[in-house]
Formats: structure tokens, C-alpha cells, sequence
């Protein structure tokens, strides 16, 4: 939606309601009344790089890792608590059975294009793909460990360099996920996700983030996660952001107000304008991020109905506040 639609909107709305205010019967000399008035239109930031950023209003986020493969089940058993991204420390799926589950990871049906495609089919702007997260396998052809989707898996390609190339072969922009916690070097807590970081950890986090930040093109955004960083390590990770690609935008859960944009609490649609630059994240399932069967997500054609003016809805809501809607799937 562009900010002249918007526009156009909250005009037509003023109208109506000065239209109803004139409809009364005369009076003789009324007295004035104070007008509680709206923008008609949210202005761009002042700030290029933010700016640049709230055109693109609308985005795909992806969820899809080695949890994708689990649907949100293990050993038959159905995951009955937390997100199904994080079945493996909900589930105390041993080490040892992921990576027996990453050996069989063929994603034979990934398809960069048809993602993008689909995206951009659906109005979005952007994509943004989990890179890592809290069971810190990485999805890419990382150096920095064999823990990985290339080393690990038959599929043995890099998804994030096949969607940031298609993704801006047609046009879209693109951006990551990063999970700012790891299972493989921390012990989880799925509850909260509020691990401390040691600073023995944070060479990796920066190796992990350079790679990212020079491999792949240009990033919209980088979407960190989870994790209790002090205010020195939120700001060294933003800086590395900044420093590797100056316009790209980092969100509030890097912490301790180190962020270029808000995005407050996960499925979140504030009906209310906030205090700019923000983000809602939303899932299609909100309690699935990741892949998940359960019977709670519903994919009938009734459910498809529903969720499709839900999403509209919310899309429309939060755009016309001046926000940046980010549309959670996960195959």
C-alpha cells in the first residue's frame, strides 16, 4: 500500500466525519468545538536508511531449519509446549537423533525462485530467512562450524545464497534471522530464551554475523533473537552490522536500546499508532513459527478464508500506522 492510499483513507474519514458533524440543526452563533484530528499520512523518517526501509511495509519471514523436518512431533509424540522451532530442547531431542534427522534433510522441493516468487505474488517487499536458531544450526556454508545444512545434510546447498540471488533477481529485497542464543554452546531454557552471553561466545557471534553481512548482497534487515546480552555486547553486534553494511536495519531484540526499529512482542498488531520506526511479526499459525502438523494448524479452505481477511486486516492496520508488517510462514 503506498502512503497516498493511506492517505487517501484517513482523508475520506475526516470528510465522513465533518460530513455527519454539519448535519445537526442550526445555531444560533455555536460556540467552537475542539477537533481531535489525525494525520492523514505518516511521514517518512528523516533518516534515509530508515526511511528506505518503511517504504518496503510489507515482508515474508520464513522459519525453516533442521526443526522444520519434526512438524512439531518426535518419536510419535506430540510437542504440547513452546514453539516448534524449538522442539529440540522441548523435546530433549539428543544430539545425536538432529543430526540423524539432519542426515536425511533432502528438501528436495526447496525452490529459491518459487519462494520469492510466491512472496512477491502476495505484495511483499522483502524476505527474510532464519540463518540460525537457538538449536544453532546454521543455514548456510559457514566456515565457522560444521554444524551445518551443507556439511550435515544430503540437500548440501546454501538456501540463504539461493534466495538472496533469486530474491533480488526479481526485484525483492531481503534479510535474515540470527538467534543471538545457541544450544550448541549453551545449555537451553526454552521458558524465557534469556541466556547470558559470555563473552567467550562473542568472536563466533561476530564471525558468524561478517559472513553473513559479506557473502550475501545487500540486507534490508537483521533480525536478531532471544539471549541477554549486556549493553556492550547489543552494541557490539549492531555495530558489526553497521559497520559491514551501513544501511542495513537492525531490530530491538539485539537489546539494551541498541536497535534502529521496534518489534515488540511475537504476534503482536498494535491498533494504535506507535512511535516510528516498528515492526509487527505475525505468524499465520501463531503458535507455529516453524513448520508444525498439529491439529491447531487448521489448512482448510474454510481456515484459509478466514485467516486471508485476518491477515488483510492486520496488514492494513499496521501499515496505515506507519509500521512495517512481517508475515511469519513456515514450510
Amino acid at each position: 500500500m503506498t502512503r497516498s492510499l493511506k492517505a487517501a483513507f484517513a482523508t475520506a474519514a475526516l470528510v465522513a466525519g465533518c460530513a455527519l458533524a454539519a448535519g445537526g440543526p442550526a445555531q444560533a452563533n455555536p460556540a467552537p468545538k475542539p477537533i481531535d484530528a489525525y494525520p492523514a499520512a505518516i511521514p517518512l523518517s528523516t533518516d534515509t536508511n530508515i526511511a528506505n526501509w518503511e517504504k518496503l511495509q510489507f515482508g515474508m519471514f520464513v522459519h525453516w531449519g533442521m526443526f522444520s523436518s519434526y512438524g512439531g512431533y518426535y518419536n510419535g509424540a506430540q510437542q504440547t509446549i513452546g514453539y516448534p522451532e524449538q522442539i529440540k530442547a522441548w523435546m530433549n531431542i539428543p544430539t545425536s537423533d538432529y543430526l540423524a534427522s539432519a542426515h536425511q534433510f533432502t528438501a528436495d522441493k526447496f525452490d529459491a525462485a518459487q519462494w520469492c516468487a510466491t512472496a512477491k505474488a502476495a505484495g511483499a517487499k522483502y524476505l527474510v530467512l532464519t540463518s540460525k536458531h537457538h538449536d544453532g544450526f546454521a543455514m548456510w556454508n559457514t566456515a565457522t562450524t560444521d554444524y551445518n545444512v551443507v556439511a550435515q545434510t544430503p540437500f548440501g546447498r546454501d538456501p540463504i545464497k539461493e534466495l538472496s540471488t533469486a530474491c533480488r533477481a526479481q526485484g525483492m529485497g531481503f534479510g535474515l534471522y540470527f538467534s543471538i542464543i545457541d544450544w550448541t554452546l549453551q545449555t537451553p531454557e526454552p521458558y524465557q530464551n534469556l541466556n547470558p552471553i559470555p563473552d567467550s561466545m562473542m568472536p563466533y557471534i561476530k564471525s558468524q554475523l561478517t559472513e553473513l553481512l559479506t557473502k550475501y548482497g545487500q540486507l534490508d534487515e537483521l533480525w536478531f533473537d532471544m539471549g541477554k546480552p549486556t549493553a556492550a555486547q547489543s552494541a557490539e553486534m549492531a555495530a558489526t552490522v553497521h559497520q559491514l553494511q551501513p544501511q542495513t536495519m537492525v531490530n530491538s531484540r539485539v537489546w539494551n536500546n541498541k536497535g534502529d526499529f521496534e518489534v515488540g512482542g511475537d504476534n503482536s498488531v498494535p491498533t494504535r499508532q506507535l512511535q516510528a520506526p516498528w515492526q509487527s511479526a505475525y505468524s499465520i499459525f501463531p503458535k507455529c513459527w516453524g513448520y508444525c502438523t498439529w491439529p491447531s494448524a487448521d489448512r482448510s479452505d474454510a481456515s484459509k478464508t478466514s485467516k486471508t481477511t485476518q491477515q488483510v486486516r492486520s496488514l492494513f492496520t499496521v501499515t496505515s500506522g506507519g509500521g512495517n508488517y512481517l508475515l511469519n510462514v513456515g514450510p
